[in-house]
């Protein structure tokens, strides 16, 4: 009985004992769960980890290495048991092994092991061709290397097949552009035929072509960005007499165009014979350099000075969407005989120099101008926009015309005008340097505007209506005038320049025909006095 009570006394003293030792702070499982998103140089290791008893996270990291024994590590932090690492700098085509490992400062466990193989390198892979441009005997196409497959890129560039005799060569293009696509120029093609285009692109795994995409050439020349035009005609920028043009054309292309039509940005001749241009599918917008005379396009807007010197420019087919045409956009183009105005333009101001333009129409759809004997008027005719430079003879407003718009005549050849009577206004520099002989002003006019006839070097006859009452600085400035009428009761205002660099000639030379019953009248105003020659009518 005695040995009993003691037996129980020590298991009971054991058992307290073994209690108080059980650890607390076990090691943490680990695995290793696979690599993914593997590629030529870098992957995604992934493991778990999963704690047990009161120990804390111990420190983590991926253990690899390749087959040749090198090993490197990279930190990992658990995310709900998950532990996963980016690793890069991995060498294409080659088996990885790795772990999972656990330090802290009392020990280091490891996890089994797996291994992981990256992609191997391979021949590059090419992206979509297409054609950013076309001419008669040119293309320029763009397309995109998707993957370089690893390695360096050795040559790139565009087969070409002809269609219709099978040969075929490469063009090989250099660098890319700035937004990572390759562009290639196609030139020395024959115009009106058939091409088959395939990019290609190698490197020392070998060459990849890419799929075929064909086209054909034509008469017209299309763009399908800004700014390529000059690059796009090449060799063959003065090869051509008459084109036609398609697409967004920019500063640049426009002061291209300007040297295919025989003059440079800054006036100088150049080699270009271009003389028809059909611009019906371009539509003109901003960007780009100046195309002359440091002017800079707008969209829809043919500019100050756009085609100004364009000498040799016979015709030209505005844009179809054109709202703005500027004053002297075609100053000086000097054999333009014909000018058609879109259905688009809501604004004309009228273009010098243009001496053998006879005749101006406008598209039927236009609702605000209308084409009238060859010259431009507004929708309901009342008012002339622009008489054409090269008419010649005589000739008479439509009854309709209240007003003139400023440099409508500007060099015009007609010797005779007879003007409505319910002509009202004339805007100013209507009639600069045209060859007007003789004009007889409506009674309703009351202002002769600032330099009106300035420089109407055949003008010597001159009646002003009898409401006149301003004579503005320049309206007969280089004229030759012999016999001014004028027929107000009251003597206009006259402004002190209003004859201008003739004004000594003639006071001396011009006779001043006035009101016999207002002749004291206007010999006696401080300016219509000073005529030496005053005689009453």
């Amino acid at each position: 009985m005695k040995h009993t009570l003691i037996f129980l006394i020590a298991m009971i003293a054991f058992a307290a004992c073994g209690e108080d030792n059980v650890p607390v702070n076990l090691e943490p499982r680990l695995s290793v769960s696979g690599a993914t998103d593997i590629t030529r140089t870098e992957a995604t290791l992934r493991g778990t980890v999963a704690l047990r008893g009161n120990t804390d996270m111990p420190g983590l990291r991926f253990v690899y290495g390749d087959d040749g024994g090198a090993t490197m590590q990279v930190e990992a932090f658990a995310d709900n048991g998950s532990v996963s690492s980016r690793i890069t700098g991995l060498t294409p085509g080659t088996q990885y092994t790795f772990y999972l490992q656990a330090y802290n400062d009392r020990t280091t466990i490891n996890s089994g092991t797996m291994t992981f193989t990256t992609i191997p390198n391979d021949k590059p892979t090419m992206g979509e061709l297409t054609i950013l441009s076309h001419g008669p005997a040119s293309a320029i196409v763009r397309y995109t290397i998707t993957d370089d497959g690893g390695e360096e890129i050795t040559e790139t560039g565009c087969y070409v097949t002809c269609a219709s005799d099978g040969e075929t060569y490469k063009v090989v293009t250099t660098l890319p552009g700035n937004d990572g696509t390759y562009k290639v120029r196609i030139g020395e093609l024959r115009q009106n035929t058939t091409y088959e285009l395939k990019a290609f692109a190698s490197n020392k795994e070998g060459e990849t072509v890419g799929e075929a995409l064909s086209f054909t050439t034509g008469n017209a020349v299309t763009l399908t960005e800004p700014g390529v035009l000059r690059s796009l005609m090449g060799d063959n920028l003065y090869a051509y007499r008459s084109l036609s043009f398609a697409g967004p054309m920019n500063g640049d292309d426009l002061a291209c165009l300007r040297s295919m039509a025989g003059i440079d940005t800054d006036g100088s001749a150049t080699q270009g014979q271009l003389i028809h241009i059909d611009m019906a599918d371009v539509s003109i917008v901003a960007g780009g350099g100046s195309y002359a005379e440091s002017r800079y396009t707008e969209d829809n807007v043919i500019g100050y000075g756009m085609f100004a010197g364009c000498s040799k420019l016979e015709s030209i087919v505005m844009p179809d969407n054109v709202t703005v045409i500027e004053r002297d956009a075609l100053r000086d183009c000097a054999s333009l005989t014909s000018l058609t105005i879109p259905a688009s333009v809501e604004e004309i101001t009228p273009s010098s120099g243009c001496a053998a333009l006879a005749e101006i129409q406008v598209s039927p759809a236009n609702s605000h101008y209308r084409s009238d004997g060859g010259a431009l008027f507004n929708a309901d005719a009342t008012a002339l926009v622009w008489f054409p430079m090269g008419k010649e003879g005589d000739y008479t407003l439509p009854i309709t015309v209240m007003s003139i718009d400023d440099y409508a005549f500007t060099g015009c050849k007609i010797t005779s005008l007879t003007l409505p009577d319910e002509l009202t206004d004339i805007g100013h520099s209507a009639f600069y340097g045209c060859e007007l002989e003789e004009i007889h002003m409506p009674d309703k006019l009351r202002q002769i505007p600032v330099g009106v006839f300035q420089d109407c070097r055949r003008l010597s006859t001159v009646y002003l209506g009898t409401d006149t009452e301003l004579v503005s600085d320049y309206a007969f400035d280089g004229c030759p005038l012999l016999h001014l009428y004028l027929s107000a009761s009251y003597p206009p205002v006259c402004r002190p320049d209003a004859f201008g660099r003739s004004s000594d000639e003639i006071f001396s030379t011009c006779v001043l025909h006035v009101p016999s019953n207002r002749l004291a009248m206007y010999k006696q105003d401080s300016e219509w006095g000073q005529f030496k020659n005053i005689v009453g009518f």
